[in-house]
């Protein structure tokens, strides 16, 4: 899927008379295969843009496509059924659902979309190898760690094979070794073929990715190819 953001604009009411600009005339192309960060400090407005791209958030001006779609003409409807087809999401907070086991909360996404869990178990055992929580999938949420909190959203992320992973801050808080998993993964992920686009204030993210850019006060002021 290829992702087009034209001339995006988005403002929010403050009060009756003052409104908020949080962005500003954003272009942003993310092609199969891209691994792109959005980086910059909270209230840039890269959240913002990241969940404008992935149809959370309606723009005030421009359009959003994904591939043929413009979101502008879809319902909330249909772009929330395409939305969990394609993508797969570590959003900043884990939103686990606590009284289900760590290996379940990483499986629900299939009875969302439908699909057979039984066919899924392989692809399920190795997801949870390569990503080092095997032993963890019997556990509660309240049990892991920060890391193991992270790597199980990740799971759960690709459980259904999405097209593009979309991931909001996903090492904050972490600390450096959690973090350099992280980024360890996303590569590895990408070399693999899969679309990443994430937003984050941590510059790490650029030695990974293959195209950075800066965004301060709601618009893109830098951009950064590396390979």
């Amino acid at each position: 899927m290829q992702i087009r953001l034209i001339n995006i604009t988005k403002r929010y009411k403050v009060t009756q008379e003052k409104m908020l600009l949080s962005l500003k005339r954003v272009n942003l192309d993310i092609n199969e295969g891209d691994y792109i960060s959005l980086v910059g400090p909270s209230g840039s407005g890269k959240t913002t843009l990241l969940h404008t791209a992935l149809g959370l958030l309606r723009p005030t001006e421009g359009d959003v496509f994904w591939n043929k779609v413009c979101l502008s003409h879809a319902s909330d409807r249909e772009i929330s059924a395409l939305r969990r087809r394609y993508f797969g999401i570590v959003f900043q907070e884990s939103q686990f659902v606590d009284d289900l086991t760590v290996g379940d909360n990483i499986l629900l996404p299939l009875l969302i979309n439908g699909i057979s869990v039984r066919s899924k178990q392989a692809y399920f055992r190795t997801l949870c190898e390569k990503l080092r929580i095997d032993h963890l999938v019997h556990l509660y949420p309240y049990q892991l760690s920060g890391g193991e909190r992270k790597k199980a959203s990740i799971a759960r992320a690709l459980i259904h094979s999405p097209e593009i992973l979309v991931a909001d801050e996903p090492t904050a808080n972490l600390d450096e070794k959690s973090a350099q998993e992280i980024y360890n993964i996303f590569q590895n992920l990408n070399q693999l073929g899969l679309t990443i686009l994430v937003a984050t204030h941590d510059v790490r993210f650029r030695e990974y990715c293959r195209e950075a850019y800066s965004i301060s006060e709601g618009e893109i002021t830098g951009f950064t190819h590396y390979r």
